[in-house]
């Protein structure tokens, strides 16, 4: 299992994650680094980790389709690997975006569940994304599904573990289960239950979560199911040493 850091970025800078409320987020706060640029919190969890994979989620282009293109300039380095969660929620706004900024650079590319409304826009998206480099990740809000507003019936309908079922079916070869509820909060991750049912079923998936992990004990309770884990707060406050760290990268 590895660490991925997370970074989430809002106006140009890398702020704070809680419990998805993303109205209230502010500037991350960091024993690593006194800047909240992308490229300098990247450039600081290498430093201090040697870490090199990095999750981004541009949430303006989650939110509003206003992806942060020179944030995402700014991390386009070659030893760095970047997964990208930007609201990708069609092939029609993936090319949209493609012609402000080639995406050829990022290692990985998320889709959603909370933006992707129907399993045919994800079919779309895995005919012109490699299932190398696809992800989907599987959105939750306390436990239920986070869909958009125009999510087909079919998954407005299903549970977390049966839209994780479709979309693995479908060719998914890499997920992420995240609830956002969780995030930054550090009272563990609640989605370990769903994650040993997930790998059970789907023992070659690459399975992937975060939210909540508060200590190095959480590390090794997903380490039974999980290939890697999505981590912020607890790396910038120091929670997570070097130590504790070292041998998930």
């Amino acid at each position: 299992m590895r660490i991925i850091p997370v970074l989430d970025v809002l106006n140009g800078r890398v702020v704070r994650g809680i419990a998805g409320q993303r109205d209230s987020y502010q500037p991350v706060k960091s024993i690593l680094t006194p800047n909240t640029d992308a490229r300098s919190i990247c450039d600081a969890f290498e430093q201090q980790f040697a870490m090199t994979e990095f999750y981004i989620a541009d949430l303006d282009g989650i939110e509003r389709d206003a992806l942060n293109i020179n944030v995402l300039r700014t991390v386009w380095d070659s030893r760095y690997r970047i997964w990208l969660d930007a609201g990708f929620s069609s092939v029609v706004k993936l090319n949209s975006i493609q012609r402000d900024i080639s995406l050829d650079f990022l290692y990985r590319i998320i889709i959603g569940l909370e933006c992707c409304p129907n399993a045919s826009n994800l079919e779309s998206l895995l005919q012109v994304i490699s299932p190398e480099r696809l992800v989907f990740s599987l959105d939750m809000q306390n436990g239920e599904p986070l869909l958009p507003s125009d999510a087909d019936p079919v998954w407005s309908q299903a549970t977390a573990l049966q839209i994780a079922q479709h979309v693995i079916e479908l060719g998914v070869r890499t997920l992420i289960v995240l609830d956002l509820a969780a995030v930054g909060m550090g009272n563990g991750t609640p989605t370990y239950n769903l994650c040993r049912q997930i790998k059970q079923q789907y023992p070659n998936l690459e399975l992937i979560t975060g939210g909540g992990v508060n200590s190095k004990s959480d590390l090794v309770r997903l380490e039974s199911c999980c290939d890697g884990v999505l981590i912020a707060s607890a790396l910038h406050d120091g929670r997570l040493t070097v130590g504790d760290v070292c041998q998930y990268r």
